[in-house]
């Protein structure tokens, strides 16, 4: 039997459901009218955006996962009853503190302790939703702030009193409700009901349809269907666990079924989930951010990621298919599979919204008109068939589960944003930038080793926007100091937040992958890694040559990216050690060597690249050609 919406208030618990799903509908709805009409002034649209969410935090998250709700449904319907008081208090009371001058205009005693309990409401909800970690990490940024006097040269900054700490944190648009919440309130949500309401029309269904359709009855089909139906699936949701168990619940039984090992099915899963963010044209909240930061448009940083995207998935799809051959794995049977005309027939108007959504994005619109409209058309063009169509119940549904899926962001962005306050008011980010250059010793390749170290042991455990957003305000300047275009730097950062993803021992994705598979986790994560590679090695490919990101001339990006992705098929050969048939040793080292050359984008090493990776093929031949023979005699 189905579960009512609205519950019957015959308990706490129900009461507490009840106002989860009454306040996920209103903020929805507050939402579409934004999207429709235009947002309103930033701190309140920020105000109402995250207190309203902390509120649903409090009301869906328990304390402790092991605890059943109805233990703590007492203590959660007070905390979010506490976050609404808050949050009428910040509208009643949005002019006088709007029009206020910051850190001399008057304060009172109840913005003094709203404030305070802000910050302890924003790192429960954080712990809840997203683990201790980011919270630990926003506590020590503001430890430091408050007592930072205290610690010895190079350490050392000059403290705020607490009045003037509380009102940077609380009452300016620049800490809890600062930039990362505003883009949270402003495009990232209505993104996250877009995907909401695809997935409630069916189109998670197609998009696994139409990847069985295009590359099951290929070598290795389950695992490229598993790579597609991610890129696509996970560029709507823009977030990697929420991917592998979108598309992993389906594909992964599917490989394991054809003959992949478990390990290896739950990895395919977890490396292409953990490439959606990356995946134009919807990419995680961190893109947006990008933006923000740097003042230019989405657009834009949409088409830097294009290339590398590409060459992410080009290296986890060649690496299947050559695992698929060192196997001996077979296709699916075509029987088994939907036909693609068939499935086109039944779901071509789920890409209507998506080409809506690239179009009016091209067009120049904002990410969030952009967004409303293709949720316009997708409710639109649902009613064309029974099975997509939207009633009451699946409309109020898709309310819900968008604001659901909207509480991880927005409170990991608000805990991010306790960070950026203390970096601001202290300015500790210019001491962090001249203590890492002064670490790195000036030397510009260790110093981008150091800021992916940092950025990879930051984003263990933590989502990649409050990740990205921590690493941008104190390492990205660093890169910028040293010459990097702005965008580069931003994207070298992101691209490091995202590696924690799929690298042990903290992976969630590829833990995800192994809990669907039933595979070792670190086993798991550590092929998830391999697969991934490229996020490894293209950061510092464009950290000295931007072509693949698009800088530079039509013809010069077109030939970087063309040696570029012969490069990274050569690495995927050289890390499976298999191409035709088993590479040499001697076969292994000049295809690695090529390979790398290729990465560099210079015509001198690409001429030597090409003509080594045409070499080891060639040896890679003769001697598939030698086994077949001796396999005949």
């Amino acid at each position: 039997m189905t579960e009512p919406i609205f519950p019957k208030p015959d308990s706490v618990l129900s009461v507490a459901n009840l106002m989860a799903a009454t306040i996920a509908i209103a903020i929805s709805c507050f939402h579409l009218y934004t999207g429709a009409f235009g947002i309103i002034e930033a701190y309140g649209m920020r105000t109402i955006h995250l207190m309203t969410l902390l509120t649903l935090a409090f009301l869906y998250w328990p304390a402790h996962k092991s605890w059943p709700k109805e233990k703590t449904a007492l203590i959660d319907l007070l905390l979010a009853v506490l976050c609404l008081a808050i949050d009428v208090y910040l509208i009643i009371h949005h002019e006088r503190l709007t029009t206020r001058e910051w850190y001399t205009g008057p304060v009172t005693f109840w913005d003094v302790a709203f404030g305070w309990t802000t910050m302890v409401l924003v790192l429960e909800a954080t712990r809840r939703v997203a683990g201790i970690a980011l919270p630990i990490v926003a506590l020590c940024f503001v430890g430091y702030t408050l007592f930072g006097q205290f610690l010895p040269y190079p350490f050392t900054i000059r403290s705020p009193n607490l009045l003037i700490f509380i009102d940077h944190m609380f009452l300016t648009p620049h800490a809890i409700f600062g930039v990362p919440v505003g883009v949270s309130a402003t495009f990232v949500f209505l993104f996250i009901m877009f995907a909401a309401f695809l997935d409630k029309t069916g189109a998670g269904k197609f998009i696994i349809d139409f990847s069985m359709s295009a590359v099951g009855w290929a070598t290795g089909g389950p695992a490229k269907v598993g790579v597609i139906a991610s890129a696509i699936f996970g560029t709507i949701t823009g977030h990697s666990v929420a991917n592998v168990y979108g598309t992993g619940t389906f594909t992964i039984p599917l490989m394991k079924r054809m003959g992949y090992r478990p390990e290896y099915a739950g990895a395919v899963e977890a490396a292409a989930s953990a490439g959606g963010q990356i995946m134009p044209p919807i990419m995680g909240a961190a893109a947006f951010i990008i933006a923000e930061f740097i003042g230019v448009s989405y657009l834009s940083v949409a088409k830097a990621a294009l290339f590398p995207a590409l060459l992410y998935f080009a290296a986890v799809f060649a690496s299947t298919h050559l695992e698929a051959l060192k196997m001996g794995l077979k296709p699916l049977p075509r029987s088994e599979l939907p036909p693609m005309k068939a499935t086109l027939f039944h779901g071509f108007h789920f890409i209507i919204p998506i080409f809506v959504l690239i179009f009016v994005l091209v067009l120049g619109y904002t990410p969030f008109r952009a967004a409303f409209l293709a949720i316009i058309v997708l409710l639109v063009v649902a009613m064309a068939r029974k099975n997509s169509r939207l009633g009451p119940r699946s409309f109020t549904e898709s309310l819900v589960q968008g604001a659901r899926n909207g509480v991880v962001i927005a409170v990991c962005c608000a805990c991010a944003g306790l960070v950026v306050g203390s970096l601001d008011i202290t300015g500790m980010g210019i001491k962090f930038v001249d203590i890492i250059i002064m670490a790195s010793g000036g030397v510009f390749p260790f110093l981008l080793l150091l800021i992916m170290v940092a950025s990879l042991v930051l984003g263990m455990g933590i989502p990649t926007a409050p990740a990205y957003i921590i690493v941008a305000m104190i390492a990205a300047p660093s890169l910028v100091n040293m010459g990097l275009k702005p965008i580069v730097a931003h994207m070298f950062v992101f691209y490091s937040c995202l590696l924690s993803a799929i690298t042990p021992p903290v992976a969630l994705a590829a833990y995800a992958g192994a809990a669907i598979a039933g595979a070792p986790v670190m086993r798991t994560g550590v092929i998830a890694a391999k697969l991934g590679f490229v996020k490894y090695i293209v950061p510092f490919v464009f950290a000295y040559n931007a072509a693949l990101l698009m800088e530079g001339t039509p013809i010069f990006v077109t030939l970087s990216f063309l040696t570029a992705l012969a490069g990274t098929i050569g690495l995927s050969a050289t890390f499976e050690k298999y191409l035709f048939t088993k590479l040499s040793i001697m076969g292994l080292l000049i295809m690695l060597t090529g390979s790398v050359l290729l990465l560099i984008s210079n015509l001198y090493t690409d001429l030597v690249g090409v003509t080594l990776l045409t070499i080891a093929v060639v040896m890679n031949l003769k001697d598939k050609r030698a086994l077949e023979a001796q396999a005949v005699a």
